[in-house]
């Protein structure tokens, strides 16, 4: 095994154990809840799959919270070689969890991949990585809470309506953008 990769198998596990799960187990709940209603009701679904992108991309950014990063500043393995672990452990449930959504979602969901949920939760995450460690995680999971809050609560009109609602419209050029920004700042 190589180097860069043997610290992060061995720290994978601990790491998860020390993770909250419950937020995540509770918004998987009651998203699944929330959508078998819908579903059971006729209502259309596709606002819902708005909403839960933003919920769950919160959720993704919500697992930087280390509270043992300043015991393991002094360990061998960078910063960003944790996160991107903690990020690796809640996107593989994440991720499961946006497709269950989708598919019980039905056809009209079709359009709904995981590009938008990508996108505001890279713009989550580099939001956290470069804001100062105290509050970087909590204004990084309200990126994405907010960004769906002005795209669809603000009138806009012109460039600011297409920029408020990139996520949706042009997602993976956001999570390019999200992405270069994060590497920019991985030390930090």
């Amino acid at each position: 095994m190589n180097t860069f990769a043997s610290p992060l198998v061995q720290a994978a596990r601990p790491t998860s154990r020390a993770m909250p799960w419950r937020p995540l187990a509770a918004a998987a709940v009651l998203l699944v809840l929330v959508l078998a209603l819908l579903r059971a009701s006729g209502q259309p679904v596709d606002t819902f799959l708005t909403v839960a992108a933003a919920a769950l991309a919160g959720l993704v950014v919500g697992a930087l919270h280390d509270p043992a990063a300043t015991l393991l500043a002094t360990v061998p393995v960078p910063i960003a070689h944790r996160r991107a672990l903690r990020l690796t452990l809640v996107c593989v449930p994440v991720l499961t969890l946006w497709w269950m959504l989708t598919l019980v979602a039905g056809p009209s969901s079709a359009s709904h991949g995981p590009g938008p949920l990508m996108a505001l939760a890279a713009s989550g995450v580099a939001v956290a990585v470069w804001m100062p460690s105290q509050r970087g995680v909590l204004v990084g999971v309200s990126v994405p809470l907010a960004w769906y809050a002005l795209d669809q609560l603000v009138p806009w009109t012109g460039v600011a309506a297409d920029v408020s609602g990139w996520w949706r419209t042009d997602p993976w050029s956001v999570t390019a953008c999200a992405v270069l920004l994060l590497v920019a700042g991985r030390r930090r």
